[in-house]
């Protein structure tokens, strides 16, 4: 019987640690991802993340911005056409950005604006 209440006693003792190092994981995780958690929108796809294009709304998992769709969109793309430009992105990523932008058109044209390239005449 000593020999199986010894047995139990380490795999304890090696439960614990494993424990621990679980809980130093999860820490070390938790601060090294902090910067890049984005706020939460209505929209499922969207996100703002300050670390990535100055907390431009972006589809999340990505850096593309809902400006950068918006624009394709502008400039006669039809949403099938951007996914084929943007193979990374889904239509449901589209359609959501496109949705965003009519909800916040005051916000996404600003980021237009200040995103415009000059044009020497």
């Amino acid at each position: 019987m000593s020999e199986v209440a010894g047995d139990t006693r380490m795999v304890a003792r090696q439960l614990d640690a494993l424990q621990e190092q679980i809980r130093l994981l999860q820490r070390m995780v938790a601060s090294q991802s902090a910067p890049l958690v984005g706020t939460v929108t209505e929209h499922p796809h969207i996100t703002q993340v300050e670390s990535i294009l100055g907390g431009e709304p972006i589809i999340k998992g990505t850096r593309t911005s809902v400006r950068a769709i918006v624009e394709h969109w502008k400039f006669g793309d039809s949403p099938e056409d951007i996914a084929h430009k943007l193979p990374h992105l889904r239509l449901a990523h589209i359609f959501d950005a496109l949705s965003y932008y009519d909800d916040h058109r005051d916000e996404i044209e600003r980021y237009i604006a200040l995103n415009r390239v000059p044009v020497d005449d």
